[in-house]
């Protein structure tokens, strides 16, 4: 959208969207930056290009984080979500897959369940993510008009804890490896730090209040699913809010030419990655 353009959802915060509403509504997310630091014809491609394919249906690994999420946040939300198989029913014989048929909630096993809310419980037992987890509200969707671009902007944080004249933002994160060097990595991969700072400034955008703090909680898939709380320095959300700047101006910008760039034309020189460098180095 340019400046003059009404939005299509007012600006601030809607505490009761449910989540196929917020995320039908075309407005930049953090998930939209991070396609278009691929390339913005990535982004075009995925969000906007009329003759993409449908999506398709979301990973077994995708489907856990959305039960551990619930599990986390919205633990009363499980029962009316999901419906667990009895043990040993087969849905290859005609009991099971009548069972199967008559379901309106999504099936899950008993050991995905127990799985998802031991995940819920190792993260609730960190000391300081706790009491930030007992006050708060979860999937409160913020929209604000970005004042540089005139763009309509949205985020929609994990949980919102009341934080003196303030609040604190908890993301919950599934992971392979919570270690500060294994996180660190799913960080940076992952764009992490783009929407830490980018939920920071647009919840206190759409709310006025202010972001004292985005914590992430970060729990092992795998058993014993190890748990821990992290949050990014400084210098690392302002270099994130750079990015954020120049990748919603290159935004703006494609929208008003309508034109998509991809990867640089023409034959680029390229060089190996540092990693492979150094093995070059010491053969």
């Amino acid at each position: 959208m340019n400046a003059l353009a009404e939005p299509v959802i007012a600006p601030g915060l809607h505490r009761d969207m449910p989540a196929e509403q917020y995320h039908a509504i075309q407005a930049m997310s953090a998930g939209g930056l991070k396609r278009m630091r691929k390339s913005p014809a990535h982004f075009y491609g995925m969000q906007l290009d009329p003759s993409r394919p449908a999506s398709g249906d979301p990973t077994p690994a995708m489907k856990n984080g959305t039960l551990v999420h619930c599990c986390i946040f919205e633990p009363d939300a499980v029962k009316g979500r999901y419906v667990v198989r009895p043990d040993g029913l087969s849905f290859s014989t005609k009991d099971g897959k009548a069972w199967r048929d008559a379901q309106s909630l999504e099936i899950i096993d008993g050991d995905q369940l127990a799985s998802a809310r031991a995940q819920a419980a190792a993260l609730r037992a960190l000391p300081d993510l706790e009491p930030l987890l007992a006050d708060g509200y979860g999937e409160a969707s913020a929209f604000w008009i970005d004042e540089a671009t005139g763009e309509l902007c949205k985020c929609r944080p994990d949980w919102v804890s009341p934080a003196g004249d303030g609040v604190i933002l908890v993301d919950g994160k599934t992971c392979q490896d919570a270690s500060p060097d294994g996180f660190g990595r799913a960080i940076w991969n992952m764009d992490y730090w783009l929407q830490a700072a980018w939920y920071s400034d647009g919840f206190e955008a759409a709310t006025g209040l202010r972001v004292h703090g985005f914590v992430f909680g970060a729990v092992e898939s795998t058993w014993p699913h190890a748990a821990a709380a992290y949050m990014l320095s400084d210098d690392v959300l302002d270099a994130a809010r750079r990015e954020n700047r120049r990748l919603l101006n290159l935004y703006a910008e494609c929208k008003r030419t309508g034109v998509w760039p991809g990867y640089a034309p023409g034959i680029s020189l390229i060089q190996l990655p540092a990693w492979a460098q150094r093995q070059l180095e010491t053969a």
